[in-house]
This record gives C-alpha cells, structure tokens and sequence, in this order.
C-alpha cells in the first residue's frame, strides 16, 4: 500500500517540477521531473531487472556454497583413503623431506620409520 501511495505522489510531483521552471527558472527541478516520469513510465522494466539481477546472485550465492560443502567432502574423502593406506614411509618421502639420498649401507632405508 504504501509502495502504491509513493508512486501516485511521483505521478503528481513530476509534472509540477516541469512546470515549476517558469516560476522558479530552475533546471535540476525539470531534469528531477523528467527522471521521475521516465522512472513511472519504465518501473515494470526496471522492477524485472532488479528481479532477474536478484535472481541471479541468489544462484550464484548457493552454487558457490554448494561448492564449498562439495570441496570439503571431497578433501575429506580424500584424507580418510590417505589414512587407510599404508602410512609407512617410504624412501622418496624421506629424500623429499630431507633433501638429501640417505645412505645404502643402512638396510632399513628403503622403509624409513
């Protein structure tokens, strides 16, 4: 209702703030007169961009979150099948982490513990 009662006072205001110049000589009123009609003559246009636009970033909100939830699964998914395979270490982790080739006359270095 009160969306209704602003619109009928647009639909006064703008052609006073026309006619207004020759009174007061002022052009920001007309320009604000001419804005206010274009806007009465256009608002179910503007109404479904605003709407469409809505629209759209609501999607983009939930497709992004849905993302994020599906991401975490799937790193989930993927420690716990780290965690079931065998966690020993293996002679690459070693040399990766050390940065050095350990010595071969260690038998136990090919499954360093």
């Amino acid at each position: 209702m009160k969306n209704n009662q602003i619109d009928h006072a647009i639909e006064y205001l703008s052609p006073i703030f026309i006619i207004s110049y020759f009174f007061i000589h002022n052009i920001l009123l007309v320009l604000l007169g001419i804005t206010m009609s274009f806007y009465l003559l256009n608002i179910n246009f503007i109404m479904r961009i605003i709407r469409y636009i809505n629209r759209n970033t609501m999607i983009k909100d939930l497709s992004r979150y849905l993302n994020q939830n599906k991401k975490k699964e799937e790193s989930d998914l993927i420690n716990i099948k780290y965690s079931e395979k065998d966690s020993s270490i293996t002679l690459v982790d070693t040399i990766e982490e050390l940065g050095f080739i350990p010595s071969i006359d260690k038998i136990d270095d090919t499954n360093a513990v």
